[in-house]
């Protein structure tokens, strides 16, 4: 199988050369063709937080070392990233001044989107998108267009990316699990167990009690079943969601949803009750913590994280979707974050800043082949990783993560036993419903 997977490999790097700009990147998506729009030989400016990495990615990444150059004489424009932290204000004071008439927004749910679309500071593209736009997306950014839906439509073009991965969403969530340490401790393989439908809440907590070892009888764990199991990520792995939509379309807390419930108990019985997860909210200790193979389960592996730890781990790991919880009936994917671009409502030619955006990143210049093979190491996690995109509905277990005052130290509290979940879920759900209130002016 290895040597199988590595000859699969050396033929994915072969493909990896300059590749042309597909002639149809904006007609495809109802767009002018390229060379059709003039923005005056201003300057477009890309903000975000990761802006710097973009510069790199058009600066090293083969199918796309000219593109910045053929977009500015194509649109007739000169480009730069602007790289800051401090979204939403830096975009806020832009619109005040008159500076971003000619800006391109990368936000997240929780870096900006809500406060720039709830304050009436984004562009509503859909006055001037074709009205197919959003089914031509690729599947999970369509999802995550969906999931970002305010006042009833659409306000985001699709992600801007700083690595070879456009057309897939980079922050879907799996459990890794160290396949060295589960052979060796005679353990079920998970993604057998998630192929017959079997990698459930049950099975988890039966394989992370088997896991957890004291090897030196000194009382001290050496060797954990479960690191960085969340319980909101949990949750939608139940089939709950903390916010919904009641019958007259108010968005509300949902956290005191019985099947909500469970997954905070479920985390308080492996954090405190059986003790099998490594008690760390340190995402350093965590993650050295697997890596280092200490631990068999790391619930909240993001993709995005997959090349690290192709480059950093030794021990053979593989990946599967959260397991099922008890009012589950199959397995829900979900998303540390979901990413957009935005048009601020000033712009001076929104539908020509849109194209821009298309023309720089183009979904063909990242074959699937290339995509796997800095991703994955064998083709069951190409089957998960590519499942996961396809199948991902838009489920985000914190999309309105800013707007969630102290929810984190209330599911810390359950966890370690110094509330009950119920209670935790009501003392902290008019704090949240105020907030929601506030900021969607419902």
């Amino acid at each position: 199988m290895k040597k199988s997977w590595q000859i699969f490999v050396a033929l994915v790097l072969l493909l990896l050369s300059t590749s042309l700009v597909s002639a149809s990147a904006l007609t495809d998506l109802g767009f002018k063709e390229a060379g059709s729009y003039d923005l005056g030989g201003n300057t477009v400016t890309i903000i975000s937080w990761t802006s710097e990495r973009m510069a790199n990615y058009f600066d090293s990444y083969p199918p796309v070392l000219d593109r910045i150059a053929e977009a500015e004489r194509l649109f007739n424009c000169k480009i730069e990233f602007m790289q800051t932290r401090e979204i939403p204000e830096v975009n806020f004071n832009r619109l005040l001044a008159g500076e971003s008439t000619y800006d391109l927004w990368h936000v997240q749910n929780k870096i900006g989107y809500w406060e720039l679309v709830a304050g009436g500071a984004a562009y509503p593209v859909t006055q001037f998108l074709a009205a197919d736009y959003y089914d031509i997306l690729p599947p999970s950014f369509i999802a995550t267009e969906e999931a970002l839906k305010f006042d009833g439509q659409y306000w985001g073009l699709g992600p801007v990316e700083y690595r070879p991965m456009y057309g897939y969403q980079n922050d879907l969530l799996f459990v890794a699990y160290n396949k060295t340490l589960f052979e060796r401790e005679g353990l079920p393989d998970l993604y057998e167990l998630y192929l017959d439908g079997e990698w459930t809440w049950e099975k988890a907590t039966e394989i992370a009690v088997k896991a957890t070892v004291d090897f030196d009888g000194d009382g001290v764990i050496d060797q954990w079943g479960i690191v960085d199991a969340r319980p909101w990520d949990l949750a939608v792995a139940n089939g709950a969601n903390m916010i919904k939509i009641d019958s007259n379309g108010r968005m509300v807390f949902n956290g005191d949803d019985p099947k909500y419930i469970e997954a905070l108990e479920q985390s308080y019985q492996w954090w405190t009750e059986l003790g099998v997860q490594f008690q760390s909210y340190s995402s350093g200790e965590i993650n050295n913590t697997f890596r280092n193979g200490k631990a068999a389960m790391h619930f909240s592996t993001p993709a995005f994280g997959l090349p690290d730890l192709l480059a950093e781990m030794t021990d053979d790991w593989g990946i599967v979707p959260l397991p099922m919880g008890p009012s589950a009936d199959k397995h829900y994917w979900t998303v540390q974050a979901l990413n957009t671009t935005l048009i601020p409502i000033n712009a001076k030619q929104p539908e020509a800043l849109a194209a821009l955006r298309a023309f720089l990143w183009q979904e063909d210049d990242i074959s699937v082949n290339d995509f796997l093979a800095t991703h994955v190491n064998s083709q069951e996690m190409a089957d998960v990783l590519l499942t996961a995109n396809f199948e991902w509905d838009g489920s985000a277990s914190r999309v309105f993560e800013k707007y969630l005052g102290d929810f984190a130290q209330y599911t810390r509290d359950v966890q370690s036993g110094e509330k009950s979940a119920s209670a935790a879920m009501a003392e902290i759900k008019p704090i949240i419903q105020a907030n929601l209130d506030y900021l969607l002016n419902q």
